[in-house]
């Protein structure tokens, strides 16, 4: 039997793109799917976290991931990631494959949209501590305000590849949802709270969602009305999660930093309205 094995690499939202290709072409093709999760042997920044959906994950043995995660002479079947946009070509995988990238695109699944919904559907809720936040957020017209800082700010690794949306950022979002929405009510989700208040502007009532896990961010901010995302992976997954069908959906022009020099034109959905980033 043909696989796909996906190299997981990076936190959750990072694992959601590199599963989400490996899944959708295995929908397409019939491959069995296996992930590979070798590279946090190494890497401790991040945990595996796809375990915390529920849905059963097949893990590859190092005997078949070293077979297929090398240069084949007469058949490609390592695949990189290396241009960082859209590649098709990938969709079209018959055979056995090994993926290593970060594929941060829609474009490679929008085609199994209820599929990828399906999958990434929290089945156990159990990790819900804050009840009535998550019903105060379901009773209102709310807009999840999304501000990453943490590492993107004391990493200086990350800080060369991507900036913190600043203050005008936040303001020209929130003012174009107040104009398109009515009776908006700003939930506040970042990995810094206190430090968050620095980036929004004044005039606005928030409410500053104090959450318990990652769950708990990703679920209640995909059950906010709409979304304004920052440049994370992260973010941008619990906007794609949001099933309003009548989101609108606020994100940065650009994804990462001009030192970085990676092409990002595939990153943000064309349904999404960017916002410019001035810095």
């Amino acid at each position: 039997m043909d696989k796909i094995i996906v190299n997981l690499i990076g936190g959750a939202g990072n694992q959601m793109f590199q599963y989400a290709l490996g899944y959708t072409i295995s929908l397409l093709h019939g491959q069995d799917l296996y992930i590979d999760l070798s590279s946090y042997e190494n890497y401790k920044v991040r945990n595996f976290e796809l375990n915390k959906f529920g849905f059963d994950i097949k893990i590859a043995n190092q005997e078949d991931c070293e077979i297929l995660n090398r240069k084949h002479f007469f058949k490609k079947i390592l695949y990189k990631d290396k241009s960082k946009t859209f590649n098709p070509k990938l969709l079209n995988i018959k055979g056995s494959a090994y993926l290593k990238g970060f594929w941060q695109s829609e474009k490679y699944f929008s085609c199994m949209r209820d599929e990828i919904l399906s999958l990434f559907e929290f089945r156990d809720k159990s990790f819900i501590v804050n009840h009535n936040l998550l019903q105060d957020i379901k009773n209102s017209n709310a807009v999840c305000v999304n501000l990453r800082l943490g590492d993107y700010i004391t990493n200086e690794t990350n800080k060369r590849i991507h900036f913190v949306c600043k203050k005008d950022y936040y303001t020209n979002a929130i003012k174009y949802m107040c104009k398109n929405i009515t009776n908006p009510k700003l939930f506040v989700f970042s990995d810094d709270i206190e430090g968050s208040k620095e980036f929004l502007p004044d005039g606005y009532d928030f409410v500053f969602a104090d959450t318990a896990n990652w769950q708990e961010d990703m679920y209640f901010m995909s059950e906010c009305k709409h979304n304004i995302v920052a440049n994370s992976s992260f973010s941008w997954w619990a906007a794609w999660l949001n099933k309003n069908p009548d989101k609108i959906v606020a994100a940065p022009s650009r994804w990462y930093t001009k030192e970085a020099r990676v092409n990002d034109k595939d990153v943000v959905p064309n349904n999404w309205v960017k916002i410019k980033i001035s810095n």
